[in-house]
């Protein structure tokens, strides 16, 4: 069991020449880190008074490589959940290998697909019968953390109101092309989790990123799994089209219209909120969003049964859905500015 002082230590800092502080560290911490004289350091200030130290420089690590073995009885579904977990856990060179077994097709389409549509910044460089190497071209942070959210919510609100563009018109062949929308999210919901593993294992890499301290990983990776899921109900409502008996009622496609439109405002202002840590906004619309959840459970009681009922039903539950995300997303607005609003005593 490790002491108290093999963990934490108290060191009096010194200043050293005119503008140089200096503070000694416990040899013991050195030597266990492997660190010798000379080598370099990296030294990060964080936001909340607080300093970070670790040993060497970003550009002095070595490519990461991570190599997974599948056989011709694994499932698509598992060998697809292992590739993306290499992916999200920062490896930057990727193998899958049969090892002396030659790949079934179905397994290596399985995989070139999922580079194609689900794996921002990858390529194959290598494949034979045995064995596929993709490798992870794209060096954070080329693509900042704000950038690739702000491309996420457009994406994604786009994908609403298309699918309500769609369901208006009656038109499911626009509908599945909404559907089609969904795996650019994915893709990039895929990236951004990956850049916040990475950076919550690299404090320096938070900075290079955009984001400030690493309680920011937390709150975003919540962020950018109610966005994903706001994608899917999306997607939903544009799969639904086709179930539709005939052209929805002007009465009712207007109030859908107007829910729809209600909800992707706070949605926005949602998103908004957040790029500007602005708590009043962010109150302002965790009330409108309690207004739409009212709405459509009226909506719900007053219908009446129609060829169509079972269907507006479920539009009406992923507009609801779209506004309770939302309003996961003003929580973690209101997380992070709570400190603006109250008095510390």
């Amino acid at each position: 069991m490790q002491s108290i002082e093999d963990t934490k230590q108290t060191r009096r800092i010194q200043i050293s020449g005119g503008s140089t502080y200096t503070i000694s560290l416990p040899k013991k911490w050195i030597d266990d880190l492997g660190i010798k004289n000379g080598d370099n350091m990296t030294i990060v200030k964080n936001t909340n008074r607080s300093l970070m130290l670790f040993p060497g420089l970003d550009t002095e690590k070595p490519a990461k490589k991570a190599v997974i073995t599948i056989s011709q009885k694994d499932p698509d579904e598992s060998i697809r959940r292992k590739i993306i977990a290499m992916y999200l856990n920062g490896y930057k060179v990727l193998q899958i290998t049969s090892k002396g077994v030659k790949l079934l097709p179905e397994h290596s389409r399985l995989i070139k697909d999922l580079v194609r549509k689900s794996m921002i910044g990858t390529e194959i460089v290598e494949s034979d019968s045995e064995s596929i190497t993709i490798q992870i071209l794209t060096r954070l942070p080329e693509l900042t953390f704000a950038v690739a959210l702000k491309r996420m919510h457009l994406m994604t609100s786009n994908m609403h109101k298309e699918a309500i563009d769609a369901l208006s018109k009656n038109d499911s062949q626009y509908g599945e092309e909404v559907v089609g929308m969904d795996d650019e999210v994915d893709r990039f919901s895929l990236y951004m989790m990956r850049t916040l593993i990475m950076a919550i294992q690299n404090a320096s890499m938070l900075y290079d990123v955009g984001l400030e301290q690493p309680s920011d990983c937390l709150n975003y990776r919540t962020v950018i799994s109610r966005i994903e899921r706001i994608a899917d109900h999306a997607a939903l409502i544009a799969k639904r089209i086709k179930f539709l008996k005939e052209p929805l009622d002007s009465k009712t496609l207007r109030e859908i219209q107007t829910l729809s439109g209600d909800a992707l405002a706070c949605f926005d202002n949602a998103i908004l909120a957040l790029a500007k840590k602005d708590h009043v906004l962010a109150e302002k619309t965790a009330s409108k969003i309690v207004d739409i959840v009212e709405k459509e459970k009226e909506m719900m009681y007053g219908m009446k049964e129609s060829k169509n009922s079972t269907i507006v039903k479920f539009v009406l539950e992923d507009i609801r859905r779209t506004a309770e995300y939302s309003s996961d997303i003003v929580e973690v607005v209101i997380n992070e500015t709570i400190r603006n609003i109250v008095s510390e005593k």
